[in-house]
């Protein structure tokens, strides 16, 4: 009898159990085909009343299923051109740029963009010798409007940034500065909607390159970690909690806390660089020693 009855018990346990896995996979089919017009519209409406640079893609998905188990609008060939004096050259290109949407905003007046996923992309930051940068290309809803702005379109509350394969070039002609850095793959998390917050940050590139006013330093060094980073961005300062950057395998030395400052000095340095080589201050040992150039 006792037999009988855990055997019903299990049976009803085992249904309950396949009934609920059914309904969460036909869920995770049957949300991208019934809310696929709502949903990429929000989006469009967000990107042409928010991103002033030239935007452009060949095709869109909604899924589940490319970086599952986040609900993302995939755009495919996606290509984003820079801010004036750059509106002619490419910031941003990838096979593929993909938005990862708040499941919990779906059903509300405002889709809430919380995740970025940038798959084999090229960034390609360029600041001209007067200091006018190309990645301005994001404007904010005036306070007046945004109850309008934000009614049937999206909201931008990034949660999440994740980087797969990709190459970044930091061209700033005010320092004069280059950076690039070959197959990125990063992700960082925090809340980077707030003033204040903490960003978790994991790093692995192949190939890091650094000059300084046309004097190479680093010269195709891996670099790789984990940082824990408080930010404030009204004030630009930067707390490092946790630092584990290791170029070329050796350590990184970062001060813990980091201001940026005001005003630079004649020659592009902030004052705790002054008279510093950059690559001294990138790595604990003496300059000269570890061949960072060679």
């Amino acid at each position: 009898m006792r037999n009988a009855i855990v055997k019903r018990t299990a049976v009803k346990t085992l249904k309950i159990f396949s009934i609920s896995v059914a309904a969460i996979f036909l869920l995770l089919f049957l949300l991208p085909i019934l809310f696929p017009t709502a949903i990429s519209n929000k989006i469009k409406s967000w990107t042409n009343n928010s991103i002033t640079g030239d935007l452009n893609f060949s095709r869109a998905r909604l899924s589940f299923f490319n970086h599952f188990p986040s609900l993302t609008l995939t755009l495919y060939d996606f290509s984003l051109k820079g801010a004036a004096p750059f509106q002619q050259d490419t910031l941003i290109a990838a096979n593929e740029v993909a938005l990862g949407v708040n499941l919990a905003s779906i059903f509300s007046n405002t889709i809430n963009i919380d995740e970025i996923y940038l798959t084999r992309g090229n960034i390609h930051v360029l600041v001209d010798a007067a200091g006018h940068p190309n990645y301005n290309v994001y404007k904010s809803a005036p306070a007046t409007a945004s109850s309008q702005a934000d009614s049937g379109s999206a909201s931008l509350k990034i949660a999440r940034i994740q980087l797969e394969s990709c190459n970044i070039i930091y061209d700033d002609q005010s320092l004069p500065m280059y950076i690039q850095a070959k197959d990125v793959n990063y992700t960082g998390k925090g809340d980077l909607s707030k003033a204040q917050f903490d960003l978790h940050s994991r790093i692995r590139i192949h190939a890091f390159d650094l000059s300084y006013g046309g004097t190479s330093y680093i010269l195709s060094k891996p670099l790789n970690g984990e940082l824990i980073t408080k930010i404030n961005t009204n004030s630009l300062d930067f707390i490092f909690e946790k630092n584990d950057l290791k170029l070329n395998e050796l350590p990184v030395a970062a001060e813990r806390v980091f201001r940026v400052p005001e005003k630079r000095l004649p020659d592009g340095l902030p004052p705790k660089l002054h008279g510093i080589r950059p690559a001294c201050y990138f790595q604990r040992a003496p300059c000269g020693i570890c061949g960072l150039a060679g």
